[in-house]
């Protein structure tokens, strides 16, 4: 089956327009015309090489999707729409390339949007806040207004360390046996001594001189 053009399908009379139509066709629709100026006329324009003139002005019918030829009336200073683009145009649009508005895609002469990154979401946007405010790890808490973190630090760790008093330096020794002469008896007794008895011992030894006992009866 023979694939019908919108140029086909269309029942044209002739028509005027005042000013040339925007740039504004859908690039699907744009085929061999372009918009550019030509002798002082901005629009679009189709280049046919075989021609004299090569650039010809066309206009596009936006209700029945159709490239129309165009000529200027100067004495009534219009344009008119004489005839359907012909097929030496090339701007022959199919019935099945004809698109709702909404799937027609890009424009001519429009920029393509740049693609943008999402706006993160409020709840996105809390978490961040909460995630800001919370205290890190090595943030210390105190509770008290107008302290640092570096103040706090240190006030913790002098709080750790623990000053004790030097204890009373005690005289102690491991326990060691030694062989004595019992002052009472003359016998030879071993016992435990420590520091504490030789200091004793020291200063019995070294006390006031004991008199000699009193001898046996008279001779």
């Amino acid at each position: 089956m023979a694939r019908l053009t919108t140029r086909e399908c269309w029942a044209f009379a002739p028509y005027t327009i005042e000013d040339r139509g925007e740039r504004n066709v859908p690039l699907i629709y744009l085929k061999t015309a372009r918009w550019r100026t030509v002798r002082g006329s901005t629009g679009y324009f189709v280049n046919i090489p075989t021609r004299p003139s090569q650039y010809y002005p066309v206009e596009f019918n936006h209700i029945y999707v159709c490239w129309c030829e165009i000529t200027w009336n100067a004495p009534e200073a219009v344009w008119n729409v004489v005839q359907p683009a012909g097929p030496d145009y090339c701007c022959d649009i199919f019935e099945d390339e004809v698109q709702t508005s909404r799937n027609v895609g890009a424009i001519d002469g429009q920029i393509p949007p740049t693609p943008r990154t999402p706006a993160p979401s409020s709840d996105s946007q809390e978490e961040e806040e909460e995630r800001g405010s919370e205290p890190s790890e090595d943030t210390i808490e105190s509770g008290q207004p107008g302290n640092t973190t570096e103040e706090e630090g240190l006030a913790n760790l002098a709080e750790s360390i623990h000053i004790n008093p030097p204890a009373m330096a005690t005289m102690t020794e491991e326990p060691r046996t030694e062989e004595l002469i019992d002052d009472n008896t003359g016998h030879r007794v071993r016992r435990i001594v420590n520091i504490v008895d030789e200091e004793a011992s020291l200063r019995r030894a070294t006390g006031p001189d004991r008199a000699d006992p009193p001898s046996g009866g008279p001779e």
